[in-house]
């Protein structure tokens, strides 16, 4: 009997790893799709903008955007390896 409950403890230890791994995965994934819009957002509204102070104040945006949604994929595919 005691066997058993320590396989159980040791099983639900290494399931809680692999649920929490899919919980970030599945937060990190929408995230990114929610900074994918957002820059596309930000390129459609750069193009039509005819403010010069504003469309360099969205460019600035777009960039933080890019880079955040590019670090962003690579630590997904860190964790989906």
């Amino acid at each position: 009997m005691k066997l058993k409950h320590l396989m159980k403890k040791i099983k639900s230890y290494l399931d809680a790893d692999a649920e929490q791994l899919q919980q970030d995965d599945e937060g990190l994934a929408k995230v990114l799709k929610k900074l994918k819009q957002k820059e596309k957002l930000l390129r459609e509204t750069i193009t039509v903008e005819r403010n010069e102070d504003e469309r360099e104040l969205m460019e600035q945006e777009l960039i933080i955007v890019h880079s955040q949604r590019k670090k962003g994929i690579g630590l997904l595919s860190q964790l989906r390896k």
